[in-house]
């Protein structure tokens, strides 16, 4: 069976391919007798097993008619799927089949098969890409920005007995603490014992604010907002109410970055410490960075797409973002319902979510499409086969593919290999160092 005709049909709103496919007077043939010998196989009266005639056997299944039309079913399950995908054509969704004549013996069949793909799109450039990157080694400020944070991650307690010691910033505060909104307790905020680090952000700013002052025993109450700088909030519209027990104050303790903390860390002494240190940040940096680079360079890319990805087709990514943050549930062992529960019910939040990673995923998917189109970038067998060589078995995985005639979306991933690497090596890139 062989695709005969393609056009794309473009209504504003969808992107649809209509294809025409043949199945030669051969292939009718072999599927009329493989039809006719599997109904033979039924229990006619007056006929033993595989010995009923034509005539019979069409009777059986309702007629000459309802026969072929089971043909023609046969062709389509065992033949359509195998040709759509050796001609590349990959759907958004199921396809609808047409079929407007019957299947005549001895005669070639022609159906129509049409269903919505992936939109084309343009870019407003084709040229390669400018991008941003930290150092692909370790730089002096990068170690010591590991070290202060392992300087924390080896922190102590001071306890302050001043019983008239005045909070500050950068107190450690043990308070008993109840946060309400609209009269109602926030999640896991009921009277709870917390030690807060005044200036941390451990919490709101605000606050922290207004435990700067106080002293051992005092009781705080106040309204306070939780919102990040970008104006976002956890808790509804970040308008809450506290009431705050002050139970003991103390001092954070940091060690020095020396032979002592070196120590700690089975280190011989503080400049073997930062050698460690830099080793394992470039390690790092050598697993991490290329993936980085991809990402940056496809994001880069897909800024230039022209105009907005047509709707049916995030809402087609959307399922796949969906499905997977599901299955990230799972691995965690709890649900969707029980997060929410347990985030006070942040489902605005998710959808949110979901719908901006789908949005990005098809801008990066047509992005990438639209450089392989002008690009020309062709898939030879050598692609599929370093394709399939990260599998723990090519061959087995190859053969999963081809079984599920999915082969086109296999390819479609090596274009779109070669289009990222294409991107990665003609890259501009300003190495930038991002924490400093």
């Amino acid at each position: 069976m062989q695709v005969k005709d393609r056009v794309r049909e473009d209504d504003g709103d969808k992107q649809e391919l209509v294809l025409t496919l043949v199945a030669s007077a051969d292939e009718v043939k072999e599927a009329a007798d493989k039809f006719f010998a599997e109904i033979a196989q039924r229990d006619i009266p007056g006929f033993r097993k595989g010995k009923a005639p034509r005539a019979v056997l069409e009777q059986n299944v309702g007629g000459h008619k309802n026969a072929m039309g089971g043909v023609a079913e046969m062709l389509i399950n065992e033949k359509a799927f195998k040709a759509l995908d050796d001609a590349d054509v990959i759907f958004v969704g199921e396809p609808d089949f047409n079929v407007d004549n019957d299947v005549v013996e001895g005669q070639p069949f022609t159906f129509t098969v049409s269903g919505s793909v992936v939109p084309q799109m343009k870019l407003s450039s084709y040229d390669g890409v400018s991008i941003e990157m930290p150092p692909d080694e370790a730089t002096d400020a990068e170690v010591e920005r590991q070290l202060k944070h392992l300087q924390d991650v080896y922190h102590s307690f001071e306890k302050i007995d001043d019983p008239d010691h005045v909070a500050e910033m950068g107190d450690v505060v043990s308070a008993a603490v109840t946060v309400t909104q609209d009269g109602n307790a926030v999640n896991g905020l009921r009277y709870a014992t917390r030690m807060i680090e005044l200036g941390s952000g451990s919490m709101p700013a605000s606050f922290d604010e207004h435990l700067v002052g106080s002293k051992l025993g005092d009781t705080l109450e106040f309204d306070f907002e939780a919102k990040d700088e970008e104006g976002n909030t956890q808790f509804g519209d970040g308008q809450l109410h506290a009431n705050v027990e002050i139970q003991e104050f103390r001092r954070k303790i940091v060690p020095e970055i020396g032979d002592e903390l070196a120590a700690k860390v089975g280190c011989m002494d503080a400049e073997d410490m930062r050698k460690q240190m830099r080793h394992q940040i470039n390690q790092h940096k050598e697993a991490e960075l290329p993936g980085l680079m991809v990402q940056r360079a496809v994001d880069a890319l897909a800024d230039r797409l022209v105009g907005d990805v047509p709707q049916y087709y995030v809402d087609f990514i959307r399922q796949d973002v969906g499905r997977e943050m599901m299955q990230s549930f799972e691995k965690q062992g709890t649900s969707l319902q029980e997060w929410l529960l347990n985030n006070n019910g942040k489902a605005d939040e998710i959808k949110e979510n979901v719908t901006q990673e789908a949005i990005r995923r098809a801008r990066i998917d047509c992005a990438l499409e639209a450089l392989v189109a002008e690009k020309g970038f062709d898939v030879t067998e050598e692609d599929i086969e370093k394709e399939l060589a990260q599998e723990d078995d090519a061959i087995a995985s190859r053969e999963k593919w081809e079984k599920a005639n999915r082969m086109a979306e296999l390819r479609k991933v090596c274009r779109h290999s070669k289009a990222s690497r294409w991107l990665v090596q003609t890259a501009e890139v300003t190495v930038v160092d991002e924490e400093a």
